[in-house]
Order: structure tokens, then sequence, then C-alpha cells
């Protein structure tokens, strides 16, 4: 299966960019930003249907891990899935869902209350492997800082809601744990 693909935008639509890589150009449809002419790395997934071949792209794993994950419950689809990757980081969605939040579910476009429910229903739980291995990444690196555990735990949970790359997010934590200090 293709992974991802890397390579430079070359133009960018509401829904897809154009990426070239040694001469070909993907057209990948994506619920991520990405600037033009800048060279990415894009995760990717593969749709294959009777008439076509659709590449699906996404920023991080994290977001087509989720992607994923949306596409398996009932009455979920691409344009769903879409629609909650651009409203919602990776980080924000776990948390979501981990808290139950219906309501924030529904301020998507598309996602009525009950659909909102049957997401949290059926995904609670099988997205946590993402969620608490950056947190404990995070947390283990600012106790290797000399910052406590239980501080280094709260402003690791606020960070990753912020974003769920491991890098800033770390950033992040550490500027709140500064702030306090």
């Amino acid at each position: 299966m293709l992974e991802y693909i890397k390579g430079r935008v070359i133009s960018k639509g509401e829904d897809h960019i154009i990426l070239e890589k040694e001469g070909f150009g993907f057209r990948v449809l994506t619920p991520s930003v990405f600037d033009e002419k800048d060279d990415v790395k894009v995760f990717t997934r593969i749709s294959i249907k009777e008439d076509q071949i659709i590449v699906y792209g996404f920023r991080t794993i994290e977001e087509r891990d989720i992607f994923d994950k949306l596409l398996t419950v009932s009455g979920v689809g691409v344009k769903h899935a879409f629609s909650i990757l651009k409203r919602y980081s990776a980080g924000e969605f776990l948390q979501i869902i981990e808290e139950g939040d219906v309501e924030s579910l529904t301020e998507v476009q598309g996602i009525g209350k009950k659909t909102a429910q049957r997401i949290i229903l059926e995904l609670k739980g099988k997205l946590d492997f993402v969620w608490f291995e950056i947190i404990d990444d995070i947390v283990q690196a600012l106790i290797n800082l000399g910052f406590e555990k239980k501080e280094s735990f709260k402003a690791a949970r606020e960070a990753v809601k912020e974003s769920s790359d491991l890098q800033t997010a770390l950033k992040k934590a550490l500027q709140k744990l500064s702030e306090k200090g």
C-alpha cells in the first residue's frame, strides 16, 4: 500500500492539492492545509472504485488514522470525516471522543446529534492509543527536564488538545509550565 508521498505542492483547491513527484502530478483529496510551493510529506489512503482511484492525503499519521476509524462508523462517509478533520485537530477530536462531547461534534456541518452520539459510542476507547502515547512521551520528557509528574501531565494534556504533533505539543507544554513557574 502507498504509505506516503513526498513531493512539492504545485497547486491547491478547497478540498485537494496537486502534489508533484518525479514528474507525476498526483491529485490528493485532503482536509489538511498545505501551502503551495512547499515540499511536504503527505500520509495517504487510497480508495479503488470501479472507474477511479482516489488518493486521500493527510498532514499527520494521526489524522489519517482518525479518518480510517471515522469511515468504520455507520453513516459516516468521506465528506463527514473531512468536515471533522477540517474543524478539529487530531488532539481536539480525541478529547471530544474521550469526554463524550456530543455538542462539539454537532458543530461540524452535516453532523447531527444521532450521528455524533454514534461516532462517540463506536470510537470511544479505539483512539486512545494515539492520545495517551503522545501524552506519555511529553510527560516523560518534562520529567527528564526536572518538572514534577503531576504538573507535567496537566500541561501535556492541555498541549495535546492544541496539537497532536509531538514536537509542537512538547513546546506548548513547556510554554505552559514556564508561564506558571
